[in-house]
């Protein structure tokens, strides 16, 4: 064969190699991540050995937002000699280049969306090129908010149970749990499941934890803890009133208190600092009575001055079953100008509010109006409204307010409040809960008037 026949017999097999090689079928792989590379490589003689690749990365779950570090590294080669590619994809999509061959060693990656992603690292040394592949999950922070309706319940009496959170990946689920605070093991009043409300009516009194748990599809678990208590039915507690009279000092004085029925109604005296009017000196004294028990009993108020002439005031008292009472108007004569009417002993307390916006109005719930209850208006003012309250008796009481839309019957806000009245009604907050602007401190209970 002559020299002419020879070159053109070597360009033909060049022709033909090419050919087939362009021709032959790729893998969906060498398509989807660079099908020039491969031809090339093919061309070339590039072999490919995985085992040469000993990349990594810097997790396999990230947060949203946070940064994945992509690290190349060889075996059986100088990993200084070697060239590095990366690439990612949400899982069975279309690969995107992160950075072409090159020596960095290094690469970042900050996601854009949740999802599941695969990472590819390329190791090539030579003619031999290296893959390996990590599979990447990026999810976002759970963040359980649930509330319950109140800390503080009666034997008998129920509370309600909300579950709510944001965050985390997928869907969510909860869990409702309790446990008396001396026991070890928990009871479960719901399993996980995508029920956000239950309703529970403790059997025994006592002190209990209750934790209600949130879980999404990534498996993060956030519990969120309360403790409540369950007491023996409320006894009943004595509300009080006074009745003020006055005597001067320039004379003896000899007030004298009757009460029909002890058993229905007792009481004490204090004796206030003397006042002056028109440089005479008054005395001036508190008659604080307490009810007892239910019945119908009456007051008699005398006064001796020994010139003999005698004030005498009778007030007539019925107390109903939960010890509220009502006082008759005083009847009889009194050296004053206006007979003395009896004063209840009340404490007030009040919760403001921002007004609400179109579509929205305000409610307000108290659990227990023999406790405390709700003065019949409240005052608006500027961009607030405020609600205010009296506390009437001793016990445990919870005030709620919500802020709901009135189309969509949503609760936008729900601010919840456990307090406590003392014997002498000094009131304070047990615990604050629910759900309100966010970043926002809950609305604080004003004490102070």
């Amino acid at each position: 064969m002559t020299g002419r026949k020879r070159i053109i017999s070597a360009a033909a097999a060049v022709i033909l190699s090419l050919t087939l090689v362009c021709s032959a079928p790729l893998s969906a792989e060498a398509l989807t991540i660079n099908p020039i590379e491969q031809i090339i490589a093919a061309l070339l003689g590039n072999k490919e050995d995985d085992s040469i690749n000993v990349s990594s990365v810097s997790a396999e779950k990230i947060l949203l937002g946070d940064t994945l570090m992509l690290y190349g590294d060889a075996a059986k080669a100088d990993p200084a000699k070697c060239e590095y590619a990366y690439y990612v994809r949400h899982k069975g999509l279309m690969w995107t280049t992160l950075k072409t061959y090159g020596k960095d060693r290094s690469c970042e990656w900050t996601p854009d969306e949740m999802g599941d992603y695969e990472i590819c690292i390329k190791v090539k040394y030579g003619k031999t090129i290296g893959k390996k592949y990590f599979d990447i999950r990026v999810t976002s922070e759970l963040f359980n908010e649930s509330y319950i309706s109140t800390t503080f319940v009666q034997q008998g009496g129920s509370l309600e149970l909300t579950a709510r959170s944001h965050g985390g990946f997928g869907n969510t689920s909860y869990a409702f749990l309790y446990r008396r605070q001396q026991d070890i093991d928990w009871t479960a009043l719901s399993g996980f499941s995508t029920a956000e409300f239950i309703k529970w009516k403790p059997i025994q009194a006592g002190d209990y934890d209750i934790c209600i748990k949130a879980k999404d599809d990534d498996g993060q678990i956030k519990e969120k803890y309360f403790e409540l208590t369950v007491s023996e039915p409320q006894l009943k507690t004595p509300t009080e009133f006074t009745l003020t009279v006055r005597s001067p000092v320039s004379s003896p004085y000899f007030w004298e208190c009757e009460t029909e029925d002890r058993n229905i109604l007792e009481y004490y005296v204090t004796e206030k600092p003397a006042e002056i009017e028109k440089l005479r000196t008054y005395v001036v004294l508190e008659y604080h009575f307490r009810t007892v028990s239910a019945g119908v009993t009456s007051i008699r108020l005398s006064y001796d001055s020994h010139n003999g002439k005698q004030y005498q005031l009778d007030y007539n008292v019925t107390v109903d079953k939960n010890l509220n009472y009502t006082v008759s108007e005083g009847i009889g004569e009194y050296s004053e100008p206006v007979i003395p009417e009896p004063e209840q002993i009340k404490k007030k307390f009040s919760i403001s509010v921002p007004q609400a916006e179109a579509g929205t109005r305000w409610k307000y719930e108290v659990s227990d109006s023999l406790v405390a209850d709700i003065v019949p208006s409240s005052h608006d003012e500027d961009e607030y409204v405020t609600y205010n309250f009296e506390a009437v008796r001793q016990g445990c009481v919870t005030v709620t307010l919500s802020c709901v839309s009135v189309t969509g019957r949503k609760e936008i806000y729900k601010l919840i409040y456990d307090i406590y009245v003392g014997e002498g009604l000094e009131i304070s907050v047990r615990n604050a809960d629910g759900f309100y602007a966010e970043g926002e401190p809950l609305p604080y209970v004003d004490t102070d008037y």
